[in-house]
């Protein structure tokens, strides 16, 4: 009886681990989103457009330089938005892990793979 008990918990807690991942990951994006609209809003003249797309590495790097403008901050939204379901995966690999259900291990690895894969695709093939 024990053992059922404890592995219930576990599953509960992979469960409650992978929702706050996906309501931090919504929580981020929007709070960086609403600070770059309200910026943008409240001083105007802090717009910089970025010339065309913006790439990963110049959005890193205006961040980090402290560049905090509101184009800025929309696209950091936007990122973190589309990492969430990347990080909700991997936090689903470690969640069956951990309760040894390693058929779910495999399917979310190969998720991930593929999540992976079109990433590197997006950045690297299609440019």
């Amino acid at each position: 009886m024990d053992s059922i008990s404890i592995s219930n918990d576990v599953g509960h807690d992979a469960e409650r681990w992978t929702g706050r991942v996906l309501r931090i990951g919504v929580w981020v994006s929007a709070s960086f989103m609403i600070a770059g609209l309200l910026i943008a809003a409240i001083f105007p003249s802090t717009i910089v457009a970025f010339s065309g797309n913006p790439t990963l590495s110049n959005l890193v790097m205006r961040m980090l330089s402290g560049s905090f403008d509101p184009i800025t901050l929309l696209f950091a939204g936007l990122v973190f938005l589309m990492l969430t379901p990347v990080l909700r995966v991997i936090t689903a690999i470690v969640g069956f892990a951990i309760e040894h259900d390693w058929r779910f291990v495999f399917v979310s690895s190969v998720v991930l793979l593929l999540l992976a894969g079109e990433i590197v695709y997006s950045i690297f093939i299609k440019g």
